[in-house]
């Protein structure tokens, strides 16, 4: 009689993905995945800023909320031709309310990007 042969690593590991327990703990943890993953809640709305002026842009002040939450924002000088990227905690397509105010005492306010969709968005500053 021989003697048995000794169960490699590899064998014991195809053993254990046939397994019906395997294929059954991989379909649940799919299904688990599927029912209770989000990705898309923590993703940031992108927004880029462009000075499409030949004036500074002393300030601009962003105002959003949806929900029970409410925030704004507040950003620096951006030079003539700059751009600046910012992230905001808002969906997409509620759009967001802008405050710019100029170098030459000129200010603006408007409701931005209302009905863009999309994670990246852009809003050109001109007067």
């Amino acid at each position: 009689m021989e003697p048995p042969t000794a169960l490699t690593w590899r064998d014991r590991l195809v053993d254990a993905l046939r397994s019906r327990g395997t294929a059954l703990f991989l379909a649940g943890l799919a299904l688990g995945w599927l029912l209770f993953a989000n990705p898309f809640v923590d993703r940031p709305l992108t927004v880029t800023l462009h000075n499409d002026t030949d004036v500074l842009i002393e300030s601009v002040w962003l105002d959003f909320g949806h929900g029970l939450s409410q925030s704004n924002l507040y950003e620096g000088q951006l030079r003539p031709g700059e751009r600046r990227g910012i992230a905001l905690n808002h969906p997409p397509g509620a759009g967001f309310n802008m405050k710019v105010r100029y170098a030459d005492g000129e200010s603006l306010e408007f409701c931005a990007n209302r009905g863009v969709e999309g994670r990246r968005q852009t809003v050109r500053l001109y007067r």
